[in-house]
């Protein structure tokens, strides 16, 4: 069936495939248990790919034990390279596509959100909650499952140097603004994740696809749509979980369970559940009482407390729900007063993004368009730039950049064009959304990831901003090397060993890029520290 081999398991067919791998349908031999082999399309080669590959099955592996977190039952590297995880086979599919009844996404939030404050008790964030990464398995439950961009507190200082598999419609707005992870993020993402299962996609953002960065901080500050048929006691909790500023969010994982949880939905005030976590202000729970609720083919029975997600309904069957009722067969919820016409204006956005310091200063600018004027769709893939303007090219393509070229190594790459900076450059972190670079400007006697050691100009036949596509040019994987890297330390960082340097690529930001600037910067980071010095002057 397949020329994949992995030993004790036999492969039985593909399951599903995506960008970042493949699941297979496998028989674990031992057992005779019928499991999901995924395997990853990407080869580990560094130690610091490897260590987030162990992040991701020691979070996973540390919460199966949940009801409603998928159990992991094994992991290891293939022969050439690529991690594969074996996985409790789900056979109800991901929820991604889904159209639920008030009642079942209600339930699945109830139920996530428990499996998420069970993980936030152990100190792991998941970080990419969506539709997609929530199944239903053999007995109709929800869980949640793809801890890939798991963060956990002895992670080292990988944990935030990117972040580029961040789903932007799910992501909570302060993730674009380069804060570090906290439980707020999962409470956004989650709470996304309900409101999409009832409205068909997530809150705030247009069905023409995925806009650019600046439109997506734009987007964020819209208010959250009602829903057709939806009860206003569960909007209004999504709509909390859902704030822009984390300090007006719903506070936990716990506190969004028990808001859920607390919903009147059908003939009765709530739905019963007993946690795995207690709640933090150890708020008491809705009592445990015999209950059907209509509309979800949920039974509540005496003494049973995980009752099934669903019984013979659509999840369970792989087919979307109906509609509730009162609702309009089109996925799109009408918007409030005057929402239409704020899109319009905030997709009309010019947002520029300056990384200054420590931060990011934001400046945006409202352009309002003359009745009948066509706007243009945002981009859908991370790889296709909107047309950039035509642009002088500056003087000095290192415009702003105090460089040289004398015995600096980089300056060595023939015809890459690369200089050296004079004044050191160190970076908090690197955040990459929709193909577009953001980092943190720190001083290098603050804790850092990264720090400059060449900058060139971008080549003419690759002049994007997406980094993704620039890092697999030629020339700049020459000038970017950890060759290069290791020629440029100077003192104590010669005695580092070589194999724990790292290097990468840089581009300029998209706003930068539209201004002209067609240069990118290499950058290199020692594995495991998070240094307070300069290594490259």
């Amino acid at each position: 069936m397949s020329e994949l081999s992995v030993p004790g398991y036999e492969i039985k067919g593909v399951l599903g495939q995506g960008g970042f791998g493949v699941v297979y349908v496998a028989l674990q031999s031992a057992v005779g248990r019928e499991v999901a082999l995924k395997v990853d399309n990407r080869v580990l080669l560094s130690d610091r790919d490897r260590r987030r590959f162990l992040r991701e099955v020691t979070a996973a592996g540390s919460l199966s034990g949940h009801p409603h977190v998928v159990p992991v039952y094994d992991a290891g590297l293939l022969p050439d390279g690529r991690p594969y995880m074996v996985l409790e086979m789900c056979p109800g599919g991901s929820l991604a596509g889904r159209r639920l009844t008030p009642a079942e996404a209600r339930d699945v939030g109830v139920r996530i959100a428990d499996a998420l404050s069970a993980a936030h008790a152990q100190g792991v964030l998941h970080r990419d909650v969506k539709p997609g990464n929530i199944l239903v398995n053999r007995y109709g439950q929800a869980a949640l499952s793809d801890f890939g961009l798991a963060t956990m507190p002895a992670s080292g200082p990988e944990a935030s140097v990117t972040r580029e598999s961040l789903t932007p419609s799910y992501a909570p707005p302060e993730a674009f603004e380069l804060a570090e992870p906290s439980p707020a993020g999962d409470v956004y993402a989650l709470a996304a994740t309900v409101y999409a299962l009832l409205s068909g996609r997530p809150p705030r953002f247009p069905e023409s696809g995925v806009p650019n960065l600046a439109m997506i901080l734009a987007l964020h500050r819209l208010p959250v749509p009602d829903i057709p048929g939806v009860p206003a006691e569960l909007t209004a909790v999504l709509r909390q979980a859902l704030a822009s500023d984390p300090r007006q969010r719903t506070p936990s994982a716990a506190a969004l369970r028990d808001a859920l949880a607390a919903v009147p939905l059908g003939p009765h005030a709530a739905v019963p559940f007993t946690p795995s976590v207690p709640s933090p202000d150890d708020r008491p729970m809705p009592p445990q009482a015999p209950r059907v609720v209509q509309g979800s083919g949920i039974v509540r029975e005496p003494g049973v407390a995980q009752a099934p997600l669903v019984a013979q309904t659509p999840l369970a069957a792989h087919q979307p729900t109906n509609p509730p009722p009162g609702s309009q067969p089109d996925t799109r919820p009408p918007a409030p007063h005057g929402i239409n016409k704020a899109l319009v204006a905030i997709i009309a956005a010019l947002t520029l993004v300056i990384v200054v310091g420590g931060g990011a200063v934001i400046y945006t600018q409202i352009v309002q368009q003359p009745e009948g004027t066509q706007q243009a769709q945002p981009s859908s893939t991370a790889t296709t730039q909107k047309t950039k303007k035509p642009a002088q090219e500056p003087a000095g393509v290192f415009t702003g950049l105090d460089t040289y070229t004398e015995n600096c190594p980089a300056a060595n790459v023939r015809g890459a064009g690369a200089a050296c900076v004079r004044e050191s450059e160190c970076w908090g972190g690197m955040v990459i959304i929709v193909g577009d670079t953001k980092a943190r400007r720190l001083g290098c006697e603050e804790t850092h990831s990264w720090e400059t050691f060449a900058v060139a100009p971008i080549p003419k036949d690759a002049e994007t901003y997406v980094q993704q596509d620039l890092a697999k040019h030629p020339t700049v994987k020459r000038v970017c090397s950890r060759t290069v890297l290791l020629a440029s330390r100077v003192g104590a960082a010669k005695a580092i060993a070589a194999g724990r340097w790292e290097a990468d690529v840089m581009p300029p930001s998209q706003a930068q890029f539209d201004d002209g600037v067609r240069f990118y910067r290499c950058i290199g980071s020692v594995t495991g520290q998070e240094p307070r010095r300069s290594f490259f002057h």
